[in-house]
């Protein structure tokens, strides 16, 4: 009897708890070897995952649904973590730069597509690929206590805005693959965006506010809280976007009603860090498929050299660019760099979407070789992200520290 015959004959209570150990050792194994823990977490998925060892099954509704809620986890924190008072000061410059690191992979990634022979819509619909970012690096710099660093506001709220742009791109593009362009489609799609964000940031902060006035044993507001969350993810995907829009959104909402009341925040937090965030990690390495993943670095090699490259390319540029109009030094420019390049969520999510895309004819919006691109895309930016984030993170700590000495002197 192998492995995973053992494994899958434990009773459940005993596969959760070689799950949650691995939870607990692989990060501090990655740390010991000075690489993020998230890092320690991706290589666990890929190994105990069922194109390798198959330990773990995917597709069990516990894994499913764990890994689902530390994905919209991870959204709200980064959403609730933003100092409210801070993004108002720090507007221009998150719009700014939310901007540029949308438009500039988007050309970047579209004149890709267009080089590789793909039609305009499809040419398009890559780039919106790698416009969007998911914010892998955030556990790092909350350890290296940076929450409150400017560049890191900025790259935060920018988040909501590439999301968002790209779903709305993903949406116009599918429909334009399917029955072509419609103008009211489209300006349905704007409307609802107008009423939706609003509502969400808004709407949801008075009736937190409300609820939790009313409701004041912990326990309930952790479960109203997780409520508001999933509810704000279920309105964005009725209107195409992403689930962590809403979640990101919801954090902000959050924060905005519990104002200097912290401990639901907190307690909330500490489930979340402690299960299913490390969960959606796990699961995310699930998905790479090994043998695809060198098959496609050996048969589509320019093909994956021309997608991660210019996704690297184009939100370096795009930090660069905004680190110069805003003045940020170089360091910040780069760990904002570091924060935009992990493509994940909402970069998945995308891709397999499109790939399930039929027109008429039977023609899928994306190919397999470019779904496959966008595999190796997520594996390497996903490790090298918050590898990179704490390398500049570390230096950014450095050069404060070192500020404070000399202003002490």
């Amino acid at each position: 009897m192998n492995a995973q015959d053992i494994f899958q004959h434990l009773p459940i209570i005993g596969k959760f708890s070689i799950v949650f150990g691995l939870i607990v050792i692989l990060p501090k194994l990655a740390e010991r070897a000075g690489l993020p823990g998230v890092f320690g977490l991706l290589v666990g998925g890929i190994l105990l995952g069922p194109n390798i060892l198959g330990l773990v099954n995917p597709q069990g509704v516990a894994m499913s649904l764990f890994s689902e809620l530390g994905k919209l986890l991870l959204m709200f924190f980064a959403g609730f973590e933003v100092n409210l008072l801070q993004v108002q000061k720090e507007g221009k410059r998150t719009s700014g730069f939310g901007l540029l690191t949308f438009a500039l992979p988007l050309v970047i990634g579209a004149g890709v597509g267009l080089l590789l022979d793909y039609s305009l819509n499809s040419a398009i619909l890559i780039g919106s690929l790698m416009a969007s970012h998911t914010l892998l690096g955030l556990p790092v710099i909350k350890k290296l206590d940076l929450m409150k660093n400017n560049p890191v506001i900025v790259t935060i709220g920018a988040t909501i805005i590439t999301d968002i742009l790209s779903m709305l791109v993903l949406a116009i593009c599918i429909m334009i693959h399917v029955t072509g362009f419609s103008s009211a489609h489209l300006i349905t799609a704007l409307i609802e965006l107008a009423i939706y964000v609003p509502l969400v940031v808004f709407g949801l902060s008075w009736a937190a506010k409300k609820i939790f006035y009313v409701v004041q044993l912990e326990e309930y507001r952790l479960g109203i809280l997780i409520l508001m969350i999933c509810v704000a993810a279920l309105l964005a995907q009725a209107i195409e976007l992403e689930g962590i829009v809403g979640a990101f959104l919801a954090g902000i909402a959050v924060n905005r009603a519990l104002g200097e009341d912290r401990k639901t925040g907190h307690s909330l937090e500490v489930i979340s860090q402690t299960l299913f965030i490390p969960v959606f990690f796990l699961a995310t390495g699930f998905l790479v498929n090994f043998k695809i993943f060198i098959d496609t670095l050996v048969n589509n090699s320019l093909m994956v050299v021309l997608v991660v490259g210019g996704l690297f390319l184009a939100k370096y540029l795009a930090a660069r660019v905004a680190g110069i109009i805003y003045h940020f030094n170089k360091t910040e420019s780069l760990l904002m760099w570091s924060l935009s390049i992990p493509q994940v969520a909402a970069t998945l999510a995308a891709t397999i979407v499109a790939y399930s895309t039929l027109n008429a004819a039977g023609e899928r919006l994306l190919t397999e070789p470019m779904l496959n691109s966008v595999v190796v895309l997520v594996v390497v930016t996903s490790v090298a992200g918050p590898i990179l984030t704490k390398i500049f993170g570390a230096q950014l700590v450095s050069q404060d520290l070192s500020g404070v000495n000399e202003q002490a002197k």
